[in-house]
């Protein structure tokens, strides 16, 4: 049993809701990463044998064992979301795309958990046109807004959000994501907002329009526990503390993330205890098993077999 630090992210439309779990100062903090191996971020190594290390290091060590070799990074990654405002309009590359734009070998396929819903109600998804050539007409008339389209969302809802459909978080919302980890995301509006130093953000049209699928609308569905939620690369788990006594990890590693709550974990290796906030994972590989207390937690695991 390992344990990984959460990495704050500073953003433009973050919050303060995910301060205390990231001991950090900062007011907009959009996400707190939980489980990351990028380029960019790599999760710590706090507790544990492995303690010192990153998970980079242990996916590289250990990714054979799991039938991951071809994975030059860990397949997936984890953080809670602050949108404390809306996210600007993005889209994601389908595999196609990935690799015909940026040479990556698959694209981004998401999904969200609600643990606060939005203000609104509704997060943005999906095109409110009938075809690419519509969508060009109504960006040439200004008129970005009334070509997105929206889904109502609420608590404990799980959002599937695959490549290539037009979507963002709105504002209000707490979420915990999964993402394959695919480096790229085509902006594609951000409400003409502008940063610290009156800069609008750049946009990158022309490669979010490349991407886009006018006719993808992300699908809502809910956990239901003991069962998975079983995406192409990652499988998840909604443990509720109150329902199971310990989740036992089985063929292959979990990354058990607590998203509300707080709990003690007792790390063998160490003969410690440690204290476990939301944002704030554990590190399980086969036949070893966490108590979640009387907190909800969210297990993933990467899928032995990808299609």
């Amino acid at each position: 049993m390992q344990i990984l630090k959460p990495i704050v992210h500073e953003t433009i439309w973050g919050g303060t809701k995910l301060a205390p779990y990231g001991n950090s100062s900062c007011t907009r903090i959009g996400h707190l990463y939980c489980a990351v191996d990028t380029n960019e971020f790599c999760s710590e190594i706090i507790a544990g044998s492995s303690k010192g290390r990153n998970l980079h290091e242990w996916f590289t060590e250990h990714k054979h064992e799991y039938g991951l070799g071809q994975y030059e990074q860990l397949p997936f990654l984890t953080a809670l979301v602050d949108a404390a405002q809306d996210l600007s309009i993005q889209v994601h590359p389908d595999d196609e795309m990935a690799r015909k734009l940026v040479g990556h070998p698959f694209g981004k396929n998401e999904s969200f958990y609600i643990i606060n819903p939005p203000s609104s109600g509704s997060m943005y998804s999906g095109c409110r046109v009938k075809d690419i050539e519509e969508m060009r007409r109504f960006i040439s008339q200004g008129r970005i807004a009334d070509a997105i389209d929206s889904i109502p969302v609420k608590i404990g809802d799980y959002i599937s959000i695959p490549g290539g459909t037009l979507h963002a978080a709105t504002a209000g919302s707490l979420i915990f994501e999964i993402e394959e980890n695919c480096e790229v995301t085509y902006r594609f509006w951000d409400f003409d907002r502008t940063d610290a130093v009156g800069e609008k953000r750049p946009l990158q049209l022309k490669q979010a329009m490349a991407c886009l699928h006018v006719e993808k609308k992300s699908a809502v569905r809910r956990y239901n526990p003991p069962n998975p939620i079983c995406e192409r690369m990652y499988h998840s788990w909604l443990v509720h503390g109150s329902e199971i006594e310990s989740f036992r990890c089985e063929r292959t590693f979990a990354l058990a993330t607590l998203i509300y709550g707080e709990e003690q974990v007792d790390i063998q290796d160490e003969q410690e205890t440690a204290i476990i906030r939301p944002g704030t994972t554990i590190l399980l590989t086969p036949g070893e098993a966490f108590c979640p207390g009387t907190s909800d937690w969210i297990v993933c695991s990467p899928s032995l077999k990808v299609s």
